[in-house]
């Protein structure tokens, strides 16, 4: 029979932190799953650590010499996916352990939503919590869309031909979710379950975060310039592009001045009590065996 839901991890040179991150996925309460692990062109030993984990039969993986992104592996994974739900997890995250089973809840109460997120939290290279992503529900504003987007993509699970009628666009590195919510936020319902089910690990000191922040805003302008003058005006869309542009350059400048972590402990709102234990919770599951 096939699973319920499918929860798919790309990966490249995460060695380091994939290990917790399955190992948070075959801790969930929900069980009726599979997880398919795309390696993305890996120099490390990043599928080595993949593969210590096919003594679970829920598991799969997909090596790969080739770099292809995120947004080919989500389309590969979706064209191989066996579950009627497609959940999202980066490989250097975690999750708590009931994330699947409270978002497969909602989804069964709520037949007309196509996908549901929740809140994520931010941790540092210490694992300390300093900030969280709340996300907002669709159908949503034109300029929302554009200029914030609508949930931590990660945190998503969607239903899976829903997700196939909107493939990613592959040729987008870093932005590809921005993109899919300019697509989709208008005329998709989108909720998010008001609760912090999702770990991000943001390491702005590690070496390839400058880079990959350059590339994200490159891509970030293709999708403004892409939906900017439909969902929001050409004038808006000039001064988008010019803050993306300011961004990048204040970022290269802090990273430079080794303050980049500085301008990134900015992000999100403070964690309250409640959610600090949650990302204990979720952080001890990803360091136990299934």
């Amino acid at each position: 029979m096939s699973p319920r839901a499918t929860v798919a991890i790309s990966f490249h040179d995460e060695e380091r932190h994939l290990g917790a991150a399955v190992r948070s996925v075959l801790n969930q309460t929900f069980a009726d799953f599979e997880l398919l692990l795309f390696d993305d062109g890996s120099s490390d030993r990043s599928i080595d650590v993949a593969r210590t984990f096919l003594d679970d039969p829920r598991v799969r993986v997909f090596p790969s010499r080739e770099r292809r992104y995120l947004g080919a592996r989500l389309n590969e994974a979706l064209g191989v996916a066996r579950g009627e739900l497609f959940a999202r997890m980066d490989a250097d995250d975690v999750m708590h352990p009931s994330r699947l089973a409270l978002q497969v809840a909602h989804l069964d109460r709520s037949p007309r939503c196509d996908a549901v997120g929740s809140w994520a939290a931010l941790v540092g290279d210490d694992e300390a919590p300093f900030g969280v992503i709340e996300g907002v529900a669709a159908p949503a504003s034109g300029r929302q869309l554009v200029e914030r987007g609508l949930i931590a993509h990660a945190t998503m699970v969607a239903r899976a031909p829903w997700l196939r009628s909107y493939p990613y666009d592959a040729s987008l590195t870093r932005a590809e979710d921005r993109d899919l919510w300019c697509r989709i936020g208008r005329t998709s319902r989108v909720d998010v379950v008001e609760q912090v089910l999702y770990v991000v690990r943001v390491l702005p000191d590690s070496p390839g975060f400058l880079d990959d922040y350059a590339r994200g805003q490159s891509d970030l302008r293709r999708v403004v310039l892409r939906h900017g003058p439909r969902l929001v005006g050409m004038r808006r869309t000039a001064r988008l592009l010019g803050a993306s542009m300011l961004k990048q350059g204040v970022m290269t400048a802090a990273q430079h001045l080794r303050a980049s972590s500085r301008l990134v402990l900015r992000r999100g709102r403070p964690p309250r009590p409640e959610e600090r234990r949650r990302i204990d919770e979720a952080l001890a599951s990803a360091r136990q065996a299934p």
